[in-house]
């Protein structure tokens, strides 16, 4: 067994199908696939057993994982520690990102870097303005998306979540007047609301519109201020004291961390994107809204 066998294990194991973790990895679906055969055929035993619903791992796959994975965190974290030996990396990183990722999630991260490598400057764009990658508007993006271009290359680093959320007051007051309908802060007109509230503020009546709302930092003051519902970030509002989520979170989309082709090999630009990425899966619960 050699080390990059060992990757691809891993990988195939934490995304639970050859398809997502094809797509970790840059590789072929089929490649990924018969790479992780003749694996199972050198050790002479299956590791994965394949199912309509995607790839459950055997006894023998699941002591591999076990014993793998520790060994995976540390060759990453060596690959990382000696990125940086021969030489100290320096220069700007162009960061693209929507801004409560900033605020809610990865500011005191890239605090962290930025003192970890002092000569590297990391310029970040926080608005909404969907930055070029392609013509070097930017370095690295994270864009909320399923389906990031073909001409960059990335990884899905987590899930973006929403949930139901309005204020104790709003609440008791729906509660003792017994309305027959809840007031909804609503991001734009032609919002899905899709999300099941929990008793005892379900509803039979349709959505009434309140409000709208572009932007999530509004909404979250407009619900704090017995306004109405508003769906919000898990990310953002879990941790308002001024808020009660009432409802299941819904998936609303994929989280990427892409950058082009050509930084590939930047030594600045790789250190980021793996910081980045540790930094995601760090806060995997919290994006999810299962805290």
């Amino acid at each position: 067994m050699n080390w990059d066998d060992l990757r691809l294990f891993l990988t195939t194991a934490e995304e639970g199908s050859f398809r997502q973790a094809a797509l970790k990895l840059n590789l072929g679906h089929t490649t990924l696939s018969r790479r992780i055969e003749t694996l199972e055929k050198n050790l002479g035993t299956k590791l994965f057993n394949r199912q309509s619903r995607g790839l459950e791992l055997t006894p023998a796959g699941d002591e591999m994982l076990r014993t793998a994975k520790p060994v995976g965190q540390q060759f990453n974290e060596l690959q990382v520690r000696m990125f940086g030996q021969d030489q100290v990396p320096r220069g700007n990183i162009n960061l693209t990102v929507p801004c409560l990722f900033i605020d809610y999630l990865l500011l005191d991260a890239i605090n962290e870097f930025c003192q970890r490598w002092p000569e590297i400057t990391v310029n970040i764009n926080s608005s909404l303005e969907v930055m070029d990658l392609s013509t070097k508007e930017a370095d690295i993006a994270i864009r909320m998306t399923s389906s990031p271009g073909e001409q960059l290359i990335g990884r899905k680093v987590g899930v973006f979540c929403e949930a139901a959320y309005a204020s104790p007051e709003y609440l008791e007051a729906y509660i003792s007047d017994k309305k027959p309908f809840h007031r909804w802060i609503s991001p734009g007109d032609n919002y899905k609301f899709v999300v099941e509230l929990n008793d005892p503020y379900k509803t039979v009546q349709p959505h009434h519109i309140q409000l709208v709302v572009a932007e999530p930092h509004t909404q979250m003051f407009c619900a704090e201020k017995n306004m109405g519902l508003a769906m919000l970030p898990c990310v953002m509002a879990d941790i308002n004291p001024n808020l009660r989520r009432i409802s299941n979170y819904v998936h609303r989309s994929d989280v990427w961390l892409l950058a082009h082709k050509d930084s590939r090999a930047n030594k600045r630009m790789q250190l980021f994107r793996e910081f980045l990425t540790e930094v995601f899966a760090e806060n995997e619960q919290k994006m999810q809204g299962s805290n």
